[in-house]
C-alpha cells in the first residue's frame, strides 16, 4: 500500500506532467500558423507540379520508348542538357555576385 506523502507526490507530479503538456500544445498550436506561412511557397509549387502529373507521365514513357530505340541520342541528348544546366548557374551565380557587388 502506498503512504499518502508518496501518492500526494505522485500527483504533484502528474498535475506538473499535464500541465507542461497544456503548455505544449499552445506552443504548437501557436507556432502552427508560421509553418503553414513558411511552407506555402513550397505547396503552391508542388500543387502546381500535380496539375501537370498526366503530361509528366505521358512524356516520361514517351521518353522511355525514345530510349529504347535510339539510346545514343538520348545520351547525347543528355550529355547537351546536363551542360545547358551547369551553364544556366554558371550564368546565374555571376550575375548574382555581380548585383551584390
Amino acid at each position: 500500500m502506498m503512504s499518502k506523502s508518496k501518492r500526494q507526490l505522485l500527483a504533484e507530479r502528474k498535475q506538473r506532467l499535464v500541465a507542461d503538456i497544456e503548455q505544449q500544445r499552445i506552443m504548437l498550436s501557436a507556432s502552427k500558423e508560421e509553418w503553414l506561412q513558411a511552407t506555402a511557397p513550397y505547396d503552391r509549387a508542388w500543387q502546381t507540379i500535380m496539375t501537370f502529373r498526366p503530361i509528366v507521365i505521358a512524356a516520361t514513357g514517351l521518353i522511355s520508348i525514345l530510349t529504347l530505340k535510339h539510346p545514343n541520342r538520348f545520351i547525347s541528348l543528355s550529355k547537351k542538357a546536363i551542360a545547358a544546366w551547369g551553364l544556366i548557374r554558371t550564368l546565374r551565380n555571376s550575375l548574382n555576385s555581380a548585383n551584390q557587388k
